[in-house]
């Protein structure tokens, strides 16, 4: 909890520094293109850091061979992935920042974001939430650093922060992984081969993606209309993401221990009642402190405001979501799950396209928490049917 703390302070001195310096307009710019790369942070690790938590949690044995099986894996991910990114950015951006700049951001944000991730679910597997929590703080404290390092010399412009953002997440992704314990492992020894794990990983990938374009598709839309918009909008709802992460280091300690209960559902529900209880109060507090944006941030972020108190109480629908989840992947229905991060994706599109083009920013409040209902309402309707696949 202390390290996730750690890295809410310092994701919250980098949003506020940057979003001061920078202003609406470029920041907007900025967060837009880190949107897009973003949308494909999980396809380079193909889901395999949710097999290496849930496999690695259940049989610690296994953990190194599945670690080498991974990283062998995330090499491939990370280029495939990093092309996809650079092809959406050309696609989808109004005015894309300098073409090489953009596809070096791809290649940073998620090669970083996705090989610090699975390094630190081999952590968590072996019930050391603490070194998960390290390892995810150190990332943004990295950041935080070459920003502080930048606004010293006076050099803060959008090139020069692309170039230190990502010279920054790679030099500590490959201290991590130079760090990590590695030692010579039979990658032949498991029962699955590369394409069956991959094939494992799958229903997990389409969750984080629908995950990330369920948060973040609405920046490229909103960046159609103005990137002030987009610059607005992601201020607040990085302020709902700072306030959200003690709420996720809580769920991300109770997963290994729901997939080793032999009654998950009842851990989930004794636990998951407070989590719930928090997030309701970390509502109400963000609702309270949403005027103070403008005045932290200066006044081309008045409209940010408004958008904090409207999204205050997201965070208590997802952690809704997140317990539902859970509970599928301990039953191991992944028959469900599959098909409810397709739809929650496909939703999530429609929804931000049909209502952000309608109503603006309004509409971006309202498909963030339409889209939660549909999902909800679309998994419930699933799980009541029984299992048609059998997963071992």
């Amino acid at each position: 909890m202390i390290w996730l703390m750690v890295r809410a302070g310092a994701q919250a001195g980098t949003v506020v520094l940057l979003a001061r310096s920078l202003g609406a307009q470029v920041y907007g710019e900025f967060i837009t293109a880190l949107a897009v790369a973003s949308f494909f942070v999980p396809l380079a690790s193909m889901g395999l850091q949710a097999i290496v938590l849930r496999e690695g949690a259940a049989d610690p044995g296994r953990l190194p061979v599945l670690l080498m099986r991974a990283l062998r894996i995330w090499r491939i991910g990370w280029a495939v992935a990093t092309l996809l990114a650079a092809l959406a950015g050309w696609a989808f951006l109004p005015r894309p920042t300098n073409a090489a700049l953009f596809v070096l951001l791809c290649a940073g944000e998620i090669g970083a974001g996705s090989l610090v991730e699975l390094l630190g679910r081999v952590q968590q597997a072996r019930q050391h939430p603490q070194r998960f929590g390290q390892l995810l703080a150190g990332l943004s404290l990295a950041r935080l650093a070459a920003l502080g390092a930048l606004l010293a010399l006076h050099e803060l412009t959008l090139e020069s922060w692309i170039l230190a953002y990502v010279s920054s997440s790679m030099a500590y992704a490959t201290l991590v992984l130079r760090q990590a314990p590695r030692r010579a492992v039979d990658t032949t020894s498991l029962e699955h081969t590369d394409r069956q794990l991959v094939h494992l990983g799958l229903p997990f990938v389409s969750g984080a993606i629908a995950f990330r374009i369920q948060a973040e598709f609405n920046k490229p839309v909103l960046a159609r209309l103005g990137y002030s918009l987009a610059g607005n909008f992601s201020v607040a709802q990085r302020a709902v993401d700072v306030a959200n992460l003690p709420l996720v280091a809580l769920q991300e300690a109770l997963w290994p221990r729901v997939f080793a209960s032999e009654d998950p559902r009842g851990r989930i529900f004794r636990s998951g009642s407070a989590i719930m209880a928090l997030a309701l109060i970390g509502g109400a507090l963000l609702a309270i402190c949403a005027p103070l944006l403008p005045r932290l941030l200066g006044a081309g972020y008045a409209e940010a405001a408004s958008l904090l108190a409207l999204l205050a109480w997201l965070p208590a629908v997802q952690v809704l979501r997140g317990l539902s989840n859970a509970l599928l992947m301990a039953e191991r229905r992944f028959d469900v799950l599959l098909r409810v991060y397709v739809f929650g994706t496909a939703s999530a599109i429609l929804t931000n396209l049909a209502l952000i083009l309608a109503y603006h920013l309004s509409g971006a409040v309202i498909a963030a928490y339409a889209n939660e209902a549909l999902v909800i309402g679309f998994q419930l309707l699933l799980a009541r049917r029984p299992s048609r696949l059998s997963h071992s």
